[in-house]
């Protein structure tokens, strides 16, 4: 994972068990990564760029984050 990285939220199994696949598609910017010295939960902490149900910040499974 990298900080400060502009991705695209995309579709996984992690996401649909969250109830979160409307996100998919959504671009923002990584400002945490929350992978390292976790055997579960990793991902990281993204600013979208419009927010999603009023908010701008949210977790992001590592598989569900795709690099521009």
């Amino acid at each position: 994972m990298i900080k400060n990285a502009h991705i695209t939220v995309i579709t996984s199994k992690e996401l649909t068990a969250m109830r979160l696949d409307d996100l998919a598609g959504c671009r923002g910017l990584v400002v945490e990564v929350l992978s390292e010295d976790r055997l579960t939960n990793q991902g990281a902490l993204v600013v979208l760029e419009k927010p999603y149900l009023g908010d701008y910040l949210w977790f992001i499974p590592e598989n569900s984050i795709s690099y521009e």
